[in-house]
């Protein structure tokens, strides 16, 4: 099995629309057009759109429950009661542990944290958590970005006297556990307007509630004052970006290059982001894996620790220790992903609709990210699970038109314990059910999965001529930024496009350098990790089509447009 070609498709655009909506709003017919792509084709959304404001946000009492958890809370800040705060291991949960923690510490509050080590505690809130709460003391736990599965969990805090609020965003089932307030987004009788919060959204929320009914007092308290924590956890846990999380993305990067946090400067420092802007492939890219490392590889409270401390030197040696995590983090990563590759290549394309693959070697804090590169490379749903003894934890990534989520629940009677999205999920299983569970998921992809389904689709904007390649074009869909899931980066074709110049950039060779075009009108682009990709398709071919993206590039003091390449072909005409 190999990395299939990709299929361009051009999005179906109304140039009508587009049209009026460049005209009605004053922008340009590219913008326009991108807007019109990703289903804003009134004045008034592309308004908001274009132009975000924390104004804007819903009513956080509009979430279920919420009265009641931002009522028992603030209670408990006034009582003098011990608060604590349960979170999950990745950027979402450590960053909604430390907004959570912020605000609270901002009122006074009695409050602790609590993160499980993903490799002795595996995922979520367990019964062994709620029994340490009651022998401590805690009057009131609050999960963040995990809990909505915790039916037993629920029972046992009730028992033991434990006041549990549970937020969460993570897929519901028809129940919610029984506990003082369950605040999620998708929870089936929720009403809320936008259904795609991270977890740190999710606590944001609880903070404004909070805000509001205290009074709205200034200071640190104001859960704006956070907007760069819960951007870094909202843009790392790949939720859309769209709606409100668009709205704290953009605010939040906008904060984030001259954070007060001594924990976000740190970090930017040792990624070598510090005095540069912040862009979401940054948060992504860079930041986000060196704080996910240390709930991947060892303590997951490092993170938190970062981004609470007080003290600009312990700030510097946490974010150091991230750093080398993270690159200890990409050792094993490369290691594993050419154990699991040796066995997918050789799978037959025709009869694999899930890849499922299990060993007792790998690192399970890693397979997540080499299952998501392994369904990125074959474009299959892709399981990956490491076995301790008789009982694997594993992790999931999918493909578009796969519903994993749903999947799994067919496979439930297969599973220990699974939760999670339609596109990533986690799991647990017993090694003597993986291949029951392996050909049930295939035989699932196969009622579900089609032969077009299975071809990658790289989706474009609109083509354009050379001569419309320009700095000023690039300037005006910076406005669109930031990009991520639902709203990508604006994806252009130019075809028949002259190479004047091509090399090899970067440590290993494996990024692509190129200089386009005819006369004045030529243009450098930048293929990462396309080098092999561009031998392929243009050796011996002096004209090649491109899919790109526009960039504006900043050397020694000026700026410029670069294509930052997404594919590249032979031209066919001309």
């Amino acid at each position: 099995m190999s990395q299939r070609k990709r299929i361009w498709e051009r999005v179906p655009g109304d140039p009508q629309i587009a049209a009026e909506l460049s005209t009605n709003c004053g922008i340009s017919l590219g913008v326009a057009k991108a807007l019109v792509n990703r289903g804003i084709i009134d004045e008034k959304s592309a308004g908001r759109f274009l132009a975000p404001d924390v104004a804007d946000m819903h009513d956080p009492f509009c979430l279920p429950d919420m009265t009641a958890a931002a009522g028992r809370v603030l209670d408990a800040v006034r009582r003098g009661e011990r608060i604590r705060i349960y979170g999950d291991y990745d950027v979402d949960g450590v960053s909604s542990v430390a907004l959570a923690v912020s605000v609270l510490r901002a009122y006074g509050a009695n409050v602790d944290y609590y993160i499980p080590n993903r490799l002795v505690e595996g995922y979520g809130l367990s019964i062994e958590a709620v029994q340490k709460a009651a022998s401590d003391a805690v009057d009131v736990m609050i999960t963040a970005d995990c809990g909505i599965g915790a039916f037993k969990e629920a029972e046992a805090a009730h028992s033991l006297g434990v006041d549990l609020i549970i937020t969460d965003h993570h897929e519901a089932d028809e129940g919610v556990p029984q506990c003082v307030a369950v605040v999620n987004p998708k929870r089936h009788d929720s009403e809320y307007p936008f259904k795609e919060l991270a977890g740190v959204g999710v606590i944001f929320k609880l903070c404004q509630a909070l805000w509001r009914l205290a009074g709205r007092p200034d200071g640190q308290a104001d859960p704006k004052s956070h907007l760069d924590l819960a951007a870094l956890g909202t843009i790392a846990d790949v939720v859309p970006l769209l709606d409100e999380n668009r709205i704290i993305a953009r605010a939040g990067l906008a904060m984030m290059g001259h954070s007060s946090n001594l924990g976000i400067q740190s970090l930017l420092d040792v990624a070598g982001l510090a005095g540069r802007e912040v862009k979401a492939g940054n948060v992504g890219f860079t930041l986000g894996p060196r704080v996910n490392a240390a709930g991947r590889l060892g303590d997951p409270s490092l993170g938190a620790r970062l981004f609470l401390t007080d003290s600009r030197q312990e700030a510097s040696e946490l974010a150091a220790m991230l750093d080398e995590e993270n690159r200890k983090r990409q050792e094993i990563e490369q290691a594993i992903l050419r154990q699991v590759w040796e066995p997918v290549s050789k799978m037959n394309t025709q009869s694999t609709r899930a890849i499922v693959l299990g060993s007792e070697t790998w690192h399970t804090g890693v397979i997540g990210i080499v299952a998501s590169k392994i369904a990125e490379m074959t474009f299959r749903p892709t399981v990956l699970v490491s076995f301790e003894g008789d009982v694997g934890r594993g992790s999931a990534r999918s493909i578009p038109g796969f519903n994993l989520f749903s999947a799994l629940t067919e496979c439930s009677d297969l599973l220990l314990k699974y939760g999670g999205h339609a596109q990533a999920a986690g799991l647990s299983i017993r090694a003597a059910d993986l291949e029951a569970f392996r050909e049930r998921l295939n035989r699932i992809g196969h009622e579900r999965l089609s032969q077009d389904d299975l071809v990658p689709r790289l989706r474009f904007d609109d083509e354009l001529p050379e001569a419309d390649i320009s700095d000023s074009l690039a300037r005006e869909l910076a406005a669109l930024e930031p990009h991520g899931l639902g709203n990508p980066s604006p994806v252009f074709v130019t075809r028949n496009m002259l190479v004047l110049e091509q090399r090899s950039v970067g440590a290993d060779g494996r990024h692509l350098k190129l200089k386009l075009g005819r006369g004045d009108a030529v243009v450098g682009a930048i293929g990462f990790r396309m080098t092999r990709r561009y031998s392929e398709v243009a050796r011996n071919s002096a004209e090649v089509d491109v899919a790109y993206s526009l960039d504006l590039n900043e050397w020694n003091g000026s700026t410029h447009v670069e294509m930052n390449l997404k594919d590249i072909r032979r031209s066919t005409v001309g």
